[in-house]
């Protein structure tokens, strides 16, 4: 991803500017306003690239069916449908790229939608691990939630995708980041890339309005961004500087004005922002629990000292009894906060709108970190996998990786493009912003895998607006460290 969207962003640079979780039940209802434009301009031009899948260059498999499982679940968008509302230009090119494929491989690709939970008991594991259980597949490809990534890797419902012949994970569109991060034993039975979007739309960001920045006298937001000294000290700073009791009725409610609206996964967002996390594959491919340490110790209780202040953050999840989507679309663009923890699947609610925002990434914990990190939250996106005993393995690794290669072209472009450019994003500024915010996301395994059921204790913390963190660590490390023998028992091969 990094180095596909720094392909991307050149390519927008010359072209022209931008114009503008945690284990919880799924998203709030994020679906489009009924207002969201719909009229689709021309898909611009991929970017050239000299790369090409190491496929064999005359295949034909005399009208196959290729049937890709996709679990549809959490954001107004699903990958391979092709009638996403308020995201025309990316349908058609989702609609070029399959026609390119099954031309070029003489297939067709059928797609089928199920509806259900991201989460680990979902419908993408429970057929998934039907068709282990018979021996048999009933798909070529499986998009599934996040969360059932690792349900299928423990139980080996999926190949190990090194193994599956021409697809190469090293190749520019596959997520670089996601090996690295989720490659336990040196195996990955799940992953994504440019094949689809919801990893991209589950990506987490900040929002600030920038009218009420310059009323306050905050001017060198970017700044800091680009300088790498956009940390927790900075971000902690301006939002106490803004909040406002508007009716004078000494309540701080949807009628006043914070300084951040946030949510419950905010808390495991900030630390991916931090290059930390609740677990991580260590330099020996092993997972290892990750969560406390005196930095992360520090952080935490930094973030609940913020975000549990209820006259400076609002958590729009708990303390509002409305809608979210309702919330975002309607106190951010008034005025009434200064910043807004969110996901770039939820920008499509401020396309209507005529606020000055930008968009920059979660700060660093300190200047020495260095580098920005970042977050995918699982609850909202997908991973890609292949079924076990599915039925022609080098068939379907030559079309997974050309269905990957011809999203990079066509899906990628239309996506940054058209979705981001002119429509969510609105300043040159945010344009360098979004390169630092997708080229460090990571995955946080520890999450994934519900090491010591913290991710869940996090979130329930979060609703509770009491910090307890250090006795949520302690109470739990003894079942997380077994939890992970488990888990490196199951995918690491003993010799």
């Amino acid at each position: 991803m990094k180095k596909i969207f720094a392909l991307i962003f050149a390519v927008l640079m010359l072209c022209g500017s931008f114009v503008g979780c945690a284990e919880e039940p799924p998203a709030p209802d994020t679906e489009p306003p009924a207002t969201v434009t719909t009229d689709a301009p021309v898909v611009t031009d991929p970017p050239v690239t000299t790369v090409y899948p190491d496929i064999p260059e005359e295949v034909d498999y005399e009208s196959y069916q290729f049937n890709i499982f996709v679990n549809v679940h959490s954001t107004n968008y699903s990958d391979f449908d092709l009638e996403n509302p308020g995201y025309d230009v990316v349908n058609e090119a989702a609609f070029k790229r399959n026609m390119l494929v099954e031309e070029t491989l003489n297939i067709s690709i059928v797609p089928f939608f199920q509806s259900g939970s991201a989460f680990k008991t979902g419908p993408g594991s429970e057929i998934m691990g039907k068709d282990y259980t018979a021996g048999d597949s009933s798909y070529d490809l499986c998009s599934i939630g996040a969360w059932q990534g690792p349900v299928v890797a423990q139980n080996k419902y999926a190949m190990n995708l090194y193994e599956v012949p021409y697809i190469d994970l090293e190749r520019p569109w596959w997520d670089q980041r996601a090996a690295s991060d989720l490659g336990i034993g040196g195996k990955m039975y799940f992953t994504t890339g440019e094949i689809g979007l919801k990893d991209n739309l589950a990506t987490h960001c900040i929002v600030f309005s920038k009218t009420l920045a310059e009323e306050k006298g905050i001017k060198d937001i970017y700044e800091l961004v680009l300088s790498r000294k956009w940390t927790w000290d900075k971000f902690e700073e301006y939002t106490r500087m803004v909040s406002e009791d508007v009716n004078g009725d000494d309540v701080m409610d949807i009628n006043d004005r914070f300084g951040l609206l946030c949510w419950n996964d905010a808390f495991q967002a900030s630390f991916g922002a931090a290059r930390t996390g609740i677990g991580m594959v260590n330099d020996e491919g092993l997972l290892e629990l990750t969560l406390y340490s005196e930095r992360n110790n520090d952080l935490a209780n930094r973030i609940c000292e913020l975000m549990f202040d209820k006259n400076v953050s609002l958590n729009h999840i708990n303390q509002t009894g409305i809608e979210s989507s309702t919330i975002i679309s309607t106190m951010f663009p008034n005025g009434q906060a200064l910043f807004l923890t969110t996901l770039f699947n939820n920008l499509i609610l401020l396309r209507d709108s005529d606020m000055d925002y930008g968009i920059i990434p979660l700060p660093m914990y300190n200047e020495e970190q260095g580098e920005y990190g970042g977050y995918v939250g699982p609850t909202y996106s997908s991973f890609w996998a292949i079924e076990t005993y599915v039925e022609d393995l080098d068939r379907t690794g030559i079309v997974t990786e050309l269905l990957a290669y011809e999203s990079m072209q066509l899906l990628t472009p239309a996506y940054y493009e058209y979705t981001l450019k002119g429509r969510e994003v609105r300043d040159d500024e945010s344009i360098e912003c979004l390169e630092i915010i997708f080229a460090n996301r990571s995955y946080d395994p520890g999450i994934l895998y519900e090491i010591g059921g913290y991710t869940g204790k996090l979130t329930n913390m979060m609703k509770s607006n009491v910090n307890t963190f250090q006795q949520i660590y302690n109470m739990s490390e003894r079942a997380a460290n077994i939890g992970i023998k488990q888990v490196n028992n199951k995918l690491v091969d003993k010799e």
